[in-house]
This record gives C-alpha cells, structure tokens and sequence, in this order.
C-alpha cells in the first residue's frame, strides 16, 4: 500500500500574478503504528492570522501544531485486520481503550475514501463514510477501520487552550 497524491501550493509571484509554487507530493511521511500507515504534513501554520509567505513545510512530522498554529495531516489507515495482529501475524479482537488518546486541539476531519469509525470513551462509536466531516473538540478517541480496505482521511489541528477543557490526557498522541 502506498499514499502517492498531488499537493499543489501557490503563491503570487514578483509581477503580482497567481503561480504554482510547489507541485508534487508532500516532504513529510510517516508511518506511526504500521508500515501501512501513512500521517502525511500536508501544510503547516505557526500563528493565525498568518503571512501568505509563510513556508508551511517541516524538517520532520509533527501532529500536534505550534501555540497558536494550524497542523493539515493526511491519514491512510489500514484496515485493523492489518494493524491489530497477533504475534502470528494473525487479525486479533481490538480492546476498546486502544489507541485512545486526546490532543490539545480542536480537529475538523473529514473522511475522503472508505469508512472509519470514530470511538470515544463514553460513547457509542460513530460510522463515518466518505464525505461525512467530524469537529472534534479535546475528546479521547480512537479511529478504527473496521473494513478490508485502506480509509483515507483529511485532519485540520487547531491548537487550543487546555485550560478550558476538563479533560484529562490519555495515552499517547497518535492520529
């Protein structure tokens, strides 16, 4: 599986016309938790509001932004039949607490290809399908792909105040 696409940034040249500026894939991919796993930085904002000049590109990956900064992540997740294995290699149940984490963030996800399922600790988990969009306010949760293909899915992190959440961190980071 591989997360080949197109990011096309523009700019306003020296004679105040609208150009392309960067036309290829993105310089940042990891994979977190599987070889499948594909967090790719799409752009990256320091400060809001922020200069049209600004580079959005890092040196390496970060999810959560800088105070006051706007992260954009691609995620292609594997099915969890490919991520939650035994040590034979073999598909195994997922434990609900999994995964769970909380960022310091608001988030606007929104699903592009497949399914996912959003799982939060006190809640039922909620099926999402391509087009269906989530505002995730400093929750816990935890994304699942219940299905046998991959689910590709847009993040937007807006960093946030801690201090108007009463939540407490848990687990990791992790997208």
């Amino acid at each position: 599986m591989t997360d080949d696409f197109r990011r096309i940034v523009t700019a306003v040249n020296s004679d105040g016309h609208s150009v392309v500026d960067i036309d290829g894939p993105p310089p940042v991919v990891i994979s977190p938790r599987h070889p499948d796993q594909f967090l790719t930085a799409i752009w990256a904002v320091d400060q809001l509001p922020t200069s049209y000049t600004a580079p959005g590109d890092r040196d390496g990956f970060q999810l959560s932004p800088p105070p006051g900064g706007v992260n954009i992540i691609r995620n292609k997740l594997p099915p969890d039949s490919v991520i939650y294995v035994d040590t034979d290699g073999c598909p195994r149940l997922v434990a609900d607490e999994e995964y769970l984490h909380r960022t310091a963030t608001v988030d606007f996800i929104c699903v592009l290809e497949g399914e996912l399922w959003l799982v939060l600790e006190g809640d039922e988990d909620v099926h999402l399908r391509a087009g269906d969009c989530v505002v995730q306010r400093g929750t816990v949760h935890a994304w699942r792909n219940r299905t046998d293909r991959p689910t590709t899915f847009l993040a937007v992190l807006f960093d946030a105040d801690e201090a108007t959440l009463a939540a407490n961190p848990v687990g990791p980071e992790a997208l």
